[in-house]
């Protein structure tokens, strides 16, 4: 399940999932090797790929990441559903493909990072 603000987006092909650590400014190796610094908080990705995307679900997918921020609910690794505040990096599409006269994008990816 994938959902930006109001908008149900088609069922992602694959999502690679990753938690990110934030550091302090502070952070950092001293002379000795010790590592030192404070851990602020950790922050979800989600780098999302759809499946083949009719140009019309390709533009619900560009319509939905074209925002500053917005809340995201997807379904996570462990198969429950994570809500965050979102940000999106942008939307590639691998190429096109036309079958029984349709056009559709292949491999849309975009990254969803918690605020």
């Amino acid at each position: 399940m994938l959902q930006i603000g109001n908008t149900t987006l088609p069922a992602p092909k694959s999502v690679i999932y990753s938690s990110n650590k934030l550091w302090s400014q502070n952070t950092g190796r001293l002379d000795s090797g010790y590592f030192v610094g404070d851990l602020i908080a950790i922050k979800k990705k989600y780098e999302v790929t759809f499946p083949a995307l009719s140009t019309s679900d390709l533009a619900t997918v560009r319509a939905a990441i074209n925002t500053d921020f917005a809340t995201v609910t997807i379904t996570n690794a462990e198969g429950s559903t994570d809500t965050v505040m979102a940000y999106f990096g942008d939307l590639t599409v691998e190429s096109y493909s036309w079958h029984n006269g349709i056009r559709y994008a292949i491999n849309a990816t975009v990254s969803i990072i918690e605020r």
